[in-house]
């Protein structure tokens, strides 16, 4: 049996994996924020879309350079990506608050971070205002994986713990990887 919800609850679309987005100032201040409204558009070229609300210093800073990267992360970022979400880079240094290191990218001025599981180098293409954010259309210029948990279909989920956001403080993580039979 079926149970109506509010038209405007979008957790019936969670859990979505949970990824930090890093940015930089033209001035090389970076900040970091935790987003699970990214998603794959395009695999030729390979693009990405990511809603960032307009209000963050994260929109600010990818409105002035057109870069950053996004970073999956594994169940061991639990608290980071709860602490990056729940704070303002206005008001403190996420950053530094995280304890974060940068990993160096190749095409892009901002770094990744040191010990997410990938990181995506990502070029801005395109900016779609939508509601309360703006959908940054990103290309897609580097890709880095943790070697050991990267394979043929992609994340192996019997070793990485890929961390997902069901909602506020709720996170939950992937578990084991399920193939459909051949048609």
């Amino acid at each position: 049996m079926y149970v109506e919800v509010d038209p405007g609850d979008y957790h019936v679309l969670h859990p979505r994996p949970v990824y930090l987005v890093v940015s930089r100032s033209r001035g090389g201040r970076l900040n970091v924020m935790s987003a699970s409204w990214v998603s794959p558009i395009s695999d030729e070229p390979f693009l990405i879309a990511v809603s960032i609300w307009r209000g963050s210093l994260t929109h600010e800073y990818v409105s002035e350079t057109g870069e950053f990267t996004v970073n999956v992360l594994g169940e061991e970022h639990l608290e980071t990506a709860f602490k990056a979400g729940s704070v303002s880079g206005r008001e403190v240094d996420k950053w530094g608050l995280l304890g974060l290191k940068p990993y160096p990218s190749r095409h892009v001025s901002v770094p990744g971070v040191e010990g997410a599981l990938g990181i995506l180098e990502c070029v801005v293409e395109n900016r779609v205002p939508v509601g309360e954010s703006t959908l940054f259309i990103a290309g897609v210029k580097a890709v880095r994986v943790n070697r050991d948990l990267y394979g043929r279909y992609g994340w192996n989920l019997g070793k990485a713990r890929i961390l997902m956001h069901a909602g506020g403080r709720a996170f939950t993580v992937s578990g084991r990887l399920l193939l459909a039979g051949r048609s």
